[in-house]
């Protein structure tokens, strides 16, 4: 069933949610902002083709999403960039996938690629985007993101995050309760343990430990980025598979 939904369910949204949703005035001002902020490369794949990402916070998501866009090329779509602009707005979030979606059509038009540098682990979301991108005569491939569950922590605990506005987790970090060292992290790590569910099933075998879920649709490629040297070898051998289509 789940797998004949993520057949169905594109044609379904584009009927009953794409004629009929809007951005408020609010979120077309972030829009704009955004917008502005993209910087389309020319694409050297002979069809368009459309990234987009499925991995928890930590997971390495971006990391392989700038490799990526360095080595096709192709143009990224921030969601938290997105964001960023719609809490600038003092709007919610419900219209960033929108947004999304009409810079991915833009960048396509324009003639380059797109990777969008975001979860795609909701139904939802992914069907939404299988028929924009259809609508588009592009190509859509999921990569998923993950790692040893103590690195993607750690890699929460020392990232860098700016106390500003233009910082989505440390932006966030300003208003959260945790106001001593390192509020962005505080609200990363939240995110993190938030998700873990989606991506991951808690197997009670010899203490317990988090496994990946199987996922209901094909992937192109699962990156597994713990390790640094061999993730960056893996993106080559799956930019060279890309550069065919």
């Amino acid at each position: 069933m789940k797998r004949l939904m993520e057949v169905i369910l594109p044609g379904i949204i584009g009927i009953m949610v794409h004629k009929r949703e809007f951005l408020t005035q609010k979120e077309l001002r972030a829009q704009d902002a955004f917008m502005k902020t993209l910087e389309i490369t020319p694409r050297e794949t002979k069809n368009p083709v459309v990234i987009a990402i499925i991995g928890l916070v930590g997971s390495g998501k971006t990391s392989v999403v700038r490799e990526l866009a360095k080595l096709l090329p192709a143009t990224i779509v921030e969601g938290d960039d997105i964001r960023v602009q719609l809490r600038k707005q003092s709007e919610r979030y419900e219209g960033a996938r929108k947004i999304a979606e009409n810079a991915v059509l833009k960048v396509i038009k324009q003639g380059g690629n797109v990777i969008l540098d975001s979860d795609h682990i909701d139904q939802k979301k992914r069907a939404s985007l299988r028929e924009k991108v259809k609508q588009a005569g592009a190509k859509l491939i999921f990569i998923r993101t993950h790692a040893n569950y103590d690195v993607m922590a750690g890699r929460a605990i020392i990232a860098e995050y700016r106390p500003s506005k233009d910082d989505f987790f440390g932006g966030a970090g300003l208003k959260s309760k945790w106001q001593d060292s390192n509020p962005g992290a505080v609200v990363k790590l939240r995110e993190m343990w938030r998700r873990t569910p989606n991506h991951y099933r808690w197997e009670n075998k010899v203490g317990g430990r988090w496994v990946l879920k199987k996922l209901p649709f094909n992937v192109f490629v699962t990156v597994d980025t713990t390790d640094e040297n061999e993730w960056k070898a893996e993106i080559q051998k799956v930019v060279k598979r890309i550069l065919q289509f």
